[in-house]
């Protein structure tokens, strides 16, 4: 199983044996998660926004409305925290489910 570690505003893909495999994301990141099955990363960027990323860094989609402090995957869903304090839980496609 991989593990996302910010550095320098950038996420890092590594084994868990702590060995780099690659950059995902820009210089911008605040926050990062990667979900169960290792196949997807949810990117949270300094601007609000939240990118949804296959693990090999390439970019699906945008999710949200650009005010996010933070993004997990809860499940096959994904948990958005907002500057407002907030939490919408949206579908993996970007569709808003509820509020928290």
């Amino acid at each position: 199983m991989n593990i996302i570690k910010l550095n320098n505003g950038k996420a890092e893909l590594r084994k868990d044996n702590g060995s780099f495999i690659r950059n995902i994301g820009y210089s911008d990141t605040v926050d990062a998660n990667i979900n169960n099955d290792g196949t997807l990363v949810l990117i949270t960027t300094a601007k609000g926004k939240v990118e949804l990323r296959k693990e090999n860094g390439t970019f699906i989609r945008n999710i949200g409305y650009g005010d996010a402090v933070s993004a997990k995957f809860n499940g096959t869903d994904i948990l958005i925290k907002t500057n407002k304090g907030k939490l919408e839980l949206r579908k993996e496609n970007g569709i808003f489910i509820r509020n928290i």
